[in-house]
C-alpha cells in the first residue's frame, strides 16, 4: 500500500483494503479479533487502514466520516448508508473505534446515540485525534457540542477556549512506575527522534492519565504548566477512551508528511492502545512483539516478491511445483505463528516467524536458480540465432565480395 497515494483512494475502495488478522486473548471468553471501526478524515484513512490490516489482532471496517480530495460528502454519505452497522447490537461487535478528525455532521442523532450508549453499557475502547477534531470552528464546535465528546478525556470547551495558545516543545513520555506500559518501553528512541512537536492545544478532565506531552517554555498546559498533554486516557463508565493531541498523518504517527522524521513504534503503541482499552493483557516484552510485526511485515513483501518471481520464470516454461508446494509449507508456519500471537506466546510467535524466514531465504535461492535455468536456454536460443545469422552473414560476405565465386572471369576479345 501507497500511503501517500491516499488522494487515488475512492471510498469503496478504502473500504475493500479490509482484511481480516488475528489477536491476543486475555481470556476465554474474549474473542482472539478485536473488531475495530476507524473513522474520520479521508486523508488519514490508508494511514489507520494500514495499521488495522497489519497488525494480526484487529478486524478493521474503514469509513470516511470527512470530505479530502476526491472523496466528497455523497461518496460519505453513500458509504455510511452502506457499510455503518445498521442496528445497535452491530455495533456492539466492534470493540473499538478510532474517531480521527470525524465531521460530525455525518452522524445522526441514532449513530451518535449508540456509540455513546455502546461506551457507557460495555466494556469498548476508543481514540479522537486533533484533540477537538480541528481547529476550525466548523468541526470542532459540532464536535464539542455532541454528547460524544462527553465520553473522550479532552475537555472539548477549555480547548476551543486555548487552541491558539499551543507550542512546539520537546516530547516526553511519561515512564513513572504507575504509568501503563503503552509507550513507556519506547521512551528513548521516540524521545532523540522528536525534539521539537507540536500539535493542537488538549486540556485533560480530572481522572485522566497523561502518557505523553510536549514541554514549553510559555507555562502552558494543563494541570502541569508548562507541559501539553499529547496522548491521555481516562477510564469512564466500563470503557476506556483516549484522545490525541495531533492527526494521525503526523509524524508521530506516519511517514507520510514526516520530512524523515518519523516514529517506527507507531503501529504498537496503536496496538497497546486497543489492547489496554478493550481489556487486554499488555506484552511483557515489547521488543519481542515489535520484532514479530516487523518479521511479519518482511514475510509478507518477501512472499509477494517471491511469487512475482516464480511466476516470472514459470512464464519462461519453468516448472515451479515444488517452490510452491515449500512456499505453501512455508505459509503454515506463518499461520502457525500468527497462532502464538494470538494466543500470547509472544515467544513461540518470534521463533516460528524466524523459522519461516529463514525458510523463505531458502525458496528464494531456489526460486532464482530457478529462473537462471530457465533464462539460460532463452540465452542459448538467443546466442544460437544470432551466431548463425552472423556466420550466414559471414559466408555471404566472403562468398559475394571476396572469393567473388558467382563471378565469371573477366575474358580477353580477339580483333577480327
Amino acid at each position: 500500500m501507497r500511503l501517500a497515494s491516499y488522494h487515488k483512494y475512492t471510498p469503496l475502495a478504502i473500504i475493500c483494503l479490509l482484511i481480516g488478522c488475528g489477536v491476543i486473548s486475555a481470556a476465554q471468553d474474549e474473542p482472539r479479533i478485536i473488531k475495530v471501526i476507524g473513522t474520520g478524515k479521508a486523508e488519514g484513512m490508508p494511514i489507520v487502514t494500514a495499521w488495522f490490516t497489519t497488525e494480526p489482532s484487529t478486524d478493521p471496517i474503514i469509513i470516511p466520516t470527512r470530505a479530502f480530495g476526491g472523496v466528497t460528502s455523497c461518496d460519505i454519505v453513500r458509504v455510511m448508508r452502506l457499510y455503518f452497522p445498521r442496528t445497535y447490537e452491530g455495533l456492539l461487535d466492534y470493540e473499538f473505534y478510532f474517531m480521527a478528525q470525524v465531521d460530525m455532521q455525518f452522524f445522526g442523532p441514532k449513530e451518535e446515540k449508540w456509540l455513546y450508549d455502546a461506551l457507557i453499557e460495555h466494556q469498548k475502547g476508543a481514540v479522537n485525534t486533533r484533540s477537538v477534531m480541528s481547529g476550525g470552528s466548523r468541526l470542532n464546535i459540532p464536535w464539542r457540542d455532541s454528547i460524544l465528546s462527553q465520553a473522550f478525556p479532552n475537555n472539548a470547551p477549555a480547548a476551543i477556549a486555548n487552541l491558539g495558545k499551543g507550542q512546539a516543545g520537546r516530547l516526553v513520555i511519561d515512564n513513572r512506575a504507575e504509568i501503563p506500559n503503552i509507550m513507556k518501553a519506547f521512551k528513548e528512541p521516540i524521545e532523540s527522534i522528536f525534539g521539537r512537536y507540536s500539535g493542537l492545544y488538549t486540556v485533560p478532565k480530572p481522572g485522566s492519565v497523561i502518557l505523553s506531552y510536549t514541554e514549553n517554555q510559555a507555562g502552558l498546559g494543563h494541570p502541569i504548566p508548562g507541559q501539553i498533554a499529547h496522548v491521555f486516557y481516562w477510564r469512564w463508565n466500563r470503557s476506556i477512551t483516549f484522545t490525541f493531541q495531533d492527526m494521525v498523518y503526523n509524524a508521530f504517527w506516519s511517514s507520510v508528511y514526516s520530512g524523515g522524521q518519523s516514529n517506527p513504534y507507531a503501529l504498537d503503541i496503536i496496538a497497546n492502545i486497543v489492547w489496554f482499552s478493550t481489556g487486554r493483557e499488555l506484552p511483557a516484552d515489547p521488543w519481542k512483539v515489535h520484532d514479530f510485526r516487523r518479521d511479519l511485515f518482511d514475510f509478507r513483501i518477501r512472499k509477494s516478491l517471491l511469487l512475482s518471481l516464480l511466476d516470472f520464470a514459470e512464464g519462461f516454461g519453468a516448472n515451479p511445483s515444488r517452490e510452491y508446494e515449500h512456499l505453501a509449507q512455508i505459509e503454515a508456519s506463518r499461520s502457525k505463528a500468527s497462532d502464538f500471537y494470538l494466543d500470547g506466546d509472544f515467544d513461540g510467535a518470534y521463533s516460528e516467524m524466524k523459522y519461516a524466514l529463514d525458510r523463505v531465504s531458502e525458496i528464494e535461492a531456489e526460486a532464482t536458480e530457478l529462473k537462471n535455468r530457465a533464462l539460460l536456454w532463452v540465452y542459448v536460443v538467443e546466442w544460437t540465432v544470432t551466431t548463425g545469422v552472423f556466420l550466414l552473414a559471414g559466408f555471404v560476405l566472403w562468398t559475394l565480395m571476396v572469393k567473388r565465386a558467382l563471378y565469371r572471369e573477366v575474358g580477353q576479345t580477339r580483333g577480327i
